[in-house]
């Protein structure tokens, strides 16, 4: 039976020993996926950087390119996969503070960085028409 201090509280050393496991597994599943998320992010950002390489063949015969579409992706990509990874960060935080599940919201920025790169990939490649 636990113990019952003037407050009629019982004792909180007895409760938070079954969710400790699970807490721990928590932390440590989210800052995993932090890091990982970071390094994509960072990953991420410089492949995005580097898709302006594709608009070097835009003066060849036969080469269309819209140059201004191509532009606004490499120059606003990085910065978006920098603020859906910080977004995920300040949130997961956030919920580690607060002693809620958090690697779901690691998870998700994880997979929203790596969406994120895809979409610039596909809009960059959608900007260069080689032709013959």
């Amino acid at each position: 039976m636990t113990s019952v201090d003037r407050d009629g509280a019982a004792d909180r050393e007895a409760r938070t020993g079954r969710h400790r496991g699970r807490r721990v597994a928590d932390v440590v599943t989210s800052v995993v996926l932090l890091v990982v998320g970071a390094l994509a992010a960072v990953t991420a950002g410089w492949g995005i950087m580097l898709l302006a390489l594709g608009f070097g063949s835009c003066d060849a015969p036969g080469n269309r390119c819209d140059e201004g579409l191509g532009a606004a992706v490499v120059t606003l990509g990085p910065v978006l996969v920098a603020l859906v990874f910080l977004a995920a960060a300040v949130v997961c935080v956030l919920r580690l503070v607060r002693r809620r599940t958090a690697w779901p919201v690691a998870l998700l920025g994880l997979g929203l960085v790596v969406v994120v790169f895809l979409v610039a990939r596909l809009l960059v490649d959608g900007s260069v028409t080689i032709g013959i």
